[in-house]
């Protein structure tokens, strides 16, 4: 329900990263980078992976650790733009599988 141009949830951040597929797009897109990252002939195997991870790693950081509030208008009234992505996540509960997959992936990486 669109309520004054906003979504009817309170904080879209805290939603898109539980919705249905998330973690297998998001599994994809890193092996897409790696892939790409070993189609330059001069980059040997485990340069790809190291530059993967840093690659990914310095992403995530700047996406979930110094963008505060929300990318997009929403319904919080200004609520949320102190708040990291990171904080944002389901609504700064801890140890939930999300958290628990974003924590894990870099360290597989």
């Amino acid at each position: 329900m669109m309520l004054g141009g906003t979504t009817s949830e309170v904080n879209p951040n805290s939603s898109w990263l539980n919705s249905r597929g998330m973690w297998l797009t998001y599994s994809l897109a890193i092996l897409a980078l790696h892939l790409v990252l070993l189609s330059f002939p001069f980059l040997s195997v485990p340069w790809a992976w190291t530059l993967t991870n840093v690659i990914h790693n310095l992403c995530m950081f700047v996406v979930l650790h110094l963008v505060k509030g929300t990318p997009w208008i929403s319904g919080d009234q200004g609520r949320f733009r102190w708040l990291t992505h990171w904080e944002q996540i389901d609504n700064g509960e801890q140890f939930t599988a999300t958290r628990k997959f974003l924590t894990i992936v870099p360290i597989i990486l």
